[in-house]
């Protein structure tokens, strides 16, 4: 965002919140990963009917990829912006996050 001209001390809480949906999104998915989750899960209706129905962890997991992303267009970490700076925020976001996890 430097290099772009786009960074203001003022976006830090957005930038922290984006990093915060982002650790959602990882933590979401280190989950499903680690148990081998299905996409679906069984469950019975009242006519006592077996049915499948989308995995609420696939849900959280969706919420917080999206969350994420409008927050990424928010502050202009976008494809388009990205390739149009030098240095690569989004990147750089990751790996701090990624080196908070290590920390756990």
């Amino acid at each position: 965002m430097e290099a772009q001209g786009t960074y203001t001390p003022e976006l830090d809480l957005c930038i922290e919140l984006c990093a915060g949906s982002y650790m959602a999104f990882r933590i979401a998915l280190s989950d499903i990963s680690k148990k081998r989750m299905k996409s679906f899960t069984k469950e019975i209706t009242r006519e006592n009917n077996e049915k499948l129905v989308a995995h609420p962890a696939f849900k959280t997991l969706f919420d917080a990829l999206e969350a994420t992303r409008k927050q990424l267009r928010e502050l202009g970490l976008t494809l388009q912006t990205l390739a149009s700076g030098e240095a690569d925020e989004v990147t750089e976001l990751i790996d701090e996050v990624n080196k908070a996890d290590d920390y756990e």
